[in-house]
């Protein structure tokens, strides 16, 4: 059996057991009919919250909207940016005094790390309302060509007492890996042809990653319902981890940073947190994790950082540093996804 059909039906057993049947949308059964049925609530909260709702209906992937042929992608009770807010939100509305300790939970940071949570401004609900907010999600970071603004699903950043600034860039993965159509590691010619993006604090990512040496291709996709061809080239040989993906996330911070004065000398760390499978597939791509980790980090002098993690070590790492007033949380993160 595959490792994306025992993640789902698990995803889907939980469900019926823990929202009911009446919860699930009866045409597409690994879907919730609200998003609301797919994410954590206690009984302080409604379950996402407004402010994060109004950052991810910012973001670019039609996250809460229903399509014309499926639901709502937060609906699935597959979907990545589910797991990430599940995960996530808690600390960012309500718990904002322990965001620290969720990052020692990613060993991010050391246990006796000395420093703060820096704040970023939210415009929220008009232009004369700015919140700042703990975590970001959903966060755009211009490349600095015409198209090219990923999002990151999470972003934290941190000053140390010593006065030393950290990005942490977070990437969230639940079943996408193990997808059959997952189309990994193509990266659009636009990117390849703009050599002033790649640099980087001395570093030619560009030459790095040896990629004037990729083939140029045009592959057939569909979008939006029709066929259309596009250029690009295959920067990696992976067949779970979508490098390419991850480059872009890379070029967006590090462009957005070297273009921003306040920010000019943060590190960057960019956090791949993924759904380990346990067995064939799950040690396959903790391997391509750890390569592209390497090619990365060897690429830029590690003056950019690559760590990665499991969603599985993260909960229990949390289970062991929080304590019984978080239990209502603790409980439904450790039911669902361990």
């Amino acid at each position: 059996m595959k490792a994306i059909d025992i993640i789902k039906t698990r995803q889907l057993e939980w469900a019926k057991r823990i929202i009911g049947k009446e919860n699930l949308n009866k045409d597409y059964p690994f879907y919730c009919k609200e998003v609301e049925n797919n994410i954590f609530c206690d009984k302080d909260s409604k379950g996402l919250s407004n402010i994060v709702e109004a950052q991810i209906r910012r973001g670019s992937g039609n996250e809460l909207k229903d399509g014309d042929t499926e639901p709502a992608k937060m609906k699935a009770l597959f979907s990545s940016s589910a797991l990430c807010v599940n995960v996530f939100q808690y600390f960012a509305i309500g718990n904002e005094n322990k965001v620290l300790d969720f990052l020692k939970a990613c060993k991010l940071i050391s246990n006796n790390y000395q420093g703060d949570v820096i704040p970023v401004d939210f415009e929220y609900e008009n232009k004369n309302k700015n919140i700042q907010v703990p975590i970001r999600f959903e966060e755009k970071f211009e490349t600095g060509i015409p198209y090219g603004v990923p999002n990151l699903d999470a972003v934290i950043r941190t000053k140390s007492k010593t006065g030393k600034k950290q990005l942490f860039a977070f990437e969230s993965k639940f079943t996408e890996p193990y997808s059959s159509s997952h189309r990994g590691n193509f990266l659009k010619e636009k990117y390849c042809s703009e050599s002033k993006i790649w640099s980087y604090n001395g570093c030619d990512i560009y030459k790095a990653l040896n990629i004037d040496n990729k083939e140029n291709i045009c592959r057939l996709i569909k979008k939006d319902g029709k066929e259309e061809w596009e250029e690009g080239r295959y920067i990696f040989d992976y067949k779970y981890l979508d490098g390419a993906q991850l480059v872009k996330h890379i070029l967006g911070a590090t462009n957005s940073l070297k273009n921003n004065i306040e920010e000019k000398n943060t590190e960057i760390t960019l956090v791949y947190l993924w759904y380990d499978a346990f067995g064939t597939e799950g040690d396959m791509h903790r391997e391509e994790i750890e390569d592209f980790r390497k090619t990365i980090e060897d690429a830029t002098s590690q003056k950019i950082k690559v760590r990665h993690a499991t969603y599985q070590e993260i909960i229990c790492n949390l289970c062991k540093r929080l304590g019984d007033s978080h239990r209502d949380y603790l409980n439904y993160i450790t039911e669902r996804y361990l």
